[in-house]
């Protein structure tokens, strides 16, 4: 007889956000694009973002997200800006209620400048994978590779409803943001609504 091996339970507080998570998860397998509420040039977007998650990527956030527009055919005119992040956000249309296959900009998810300020403007994107009432769930590159984050706006800072964008350093000032509900700075649609 084999001895079963122990392990100590999940804390209440984890396991209920991993729990969540879970179901999510489990809900947008069975039809990714339909779960997500993702149809046509959308759902295209969606579902191959989904198939990205857990693998590296060689490029940034913004090449992620461009070569997700460029597999559902859309091309984008990028004007000139400080970074390629920051040229996805002026193409795009502004939306305040996103739509799953919109793109999420944040602002100081690392130190562009290098001055040790948080004073860095669109820094990051990634693209919104489902809107489930409060909480938007949302695909990104990180420095893990392709993952999903959360985020819910009504409770920004909050990491029971938010997870990080940006990963600590030990250089970072005392306060340092990291939160995708702290660092957000808006939504904007490069396929039409």
């Amino acid at each position: 007889m084999t001895e079963a091996r122990r392990t100590p339970p999940p804390s209440p507080r984890r396991s209920g956000r991993a729990a969540a998570l879970a179901a999510v998860v489990a809900a947008l397998a069975v039809a990714p694009a339909a779960a997500a509420g993702a149809p046509g040039v959308r759902g295209a977007i969606v579902a191959a973002a989904q198939r990205e998650i857990g693998r590296p990527f060689r490029g940034d956030c913004s090449g992620f997200v461009l070569s997700l527009l460029a597999r559902a055919g859309v091309r984008v005119a990028l004007p000139a800006a400080r970074s390629r992040s920051e040229s996805l956000y002026l193409a795009s249309q502004r939306v305040a209620a996103p739509r799953p296959g919109d793109l999420a900009f944040f602002h100081d998810t690392y130190d562009r400048n290098r001055d040790g300020r948080a004073n860095d403007p669109y820094t990051h994107v990634a693209l919104v994978e489902a809107v489930l009432g409060r909480e938007v769930l949302l695909v990104h590159r990180s420095g893990r590779g392709i993952e999903r984050v959360r985020m819910d706006l009504s409770r920004p800072a909050d990491p029971d409803a938010n997870d990080p964008v940006r990963l600590p350093r030990v250089s970072d000032p005392r306060g340092t943001r990291f939160l995708a509900g702290e660092l957000f700075a808006g939504y904007g649609a490069l396929v039409a609504r």
